[in-house]
């Protein structure tokens, strides 16, 4: 695997590449907080006969924390800025939750990188979800008495149960981000979806765990509903979908492409 360090318009981004070069990306857009780390197991199996690029999102992994919240479009801009200095072509841009929707805003905002879009865990944020899920974005702090990492311990371990591996590789990326690590979900809550959503004219797959208790059967209907042109999957797994089930992630993602 080949690691570089990109220079965007939002600081240094560290980008994880790996596969044929001369074969059309696949790129790998993460879920806040986390990092290039939750396609770990996906990328080999991804590489064997494509090209892999996977991006730490600004203030996530390796790469530079912004001063600012950023917007999703500044999450897509980034995007774009690194497949430019990469090369390689319209891309397959494919993203877990908060990853998904950055794909969305890609193939909105710049079609001619994209090819299809994978939107792993996609939510339909509307006011509905905006008023259900702004009161658990709220930003951690250190505590002088440590208790803040029990806290996360106990959040995260309450979903990873019990791999606890998985949940010190999720705590590693939470302080890695430190104390912005919610601006990926301020970005997601502040998304016009309902506007961006039409503006997508690539073919989506809608790739959603069993198990996921954020993604409900209304939010497929409003999905599939504004994107004609999409196909559903299901496979096993939850919230952390491509580290619990790589092999029905990697292969979805390549039936699909």
């Amino acid at each position: 695997m080949e690691r570089r360090i990109i220079s965007t318009s939002m600081g240094h981004v560290h980008v994880a590449l790996e596969g044929d070069p001369g074969s059309p990306p696949v790129v790998l857009l993460h879920q806040t907080p986390r990092s290039t780390d939750e396609f770990a197991e996906v990328i080999p199996l991804l590489a064997g006969s494509r090209r892999v690029i996977a991006i730490d999102t600004p203030g996530y992994g390796a790469s530079d924390h912004p001063e600012t919240p950023p917007s999703m479009e500044d999450y897509a801009t980034v995007v774009a800025e690194v497949l430019g200095t990469v090369g390689g072509g319209p891309a397959y841009i494919c993203g877990h939750h908060t990853g998904a929707i950055i794909a969305v805003e890609v193939a909105a905002a710049y079609p001619e990188l994209t090819r299809t879009v994978i939107a792993s865990g996609l939510i339909y944020v509307d006011d509905e979800v905006r008023a259900d899920l702004g009161p658990r974005f709220k930003q951690w702090t250190a505590q002088a008495d440590g208790s803040h990492l029990m806290a996360h311990w106990e959040r995260l371990s309450h979903w990873t149960a019990p791999d606890t591996a998985l949940t010190q590789r999720l705590l590693v990326d939470v302080y890695r981000a430190g104390e912005t690590s919610e601006f990926g979900h301020f970005a997601c809550l502040s998304y016009d979806m309902e506007a961006r959503l039409p503006l997508v004219r690539r073919p989506v797959l809608i790739l959603t765990g069993n198990d996921d208790p954020f993604i409900t059967p209304k939010m497929i209907r409003q999905l599939t509903a504004a994107l004609p042109d999409s196909e559903l999957a299901y496979i096993d797994g939850s919230v952390f979908l491509p580290n619990e089930n790589p092999e029905g992630f990697a292969d979805a993602v390549l039936a699909f492409i």
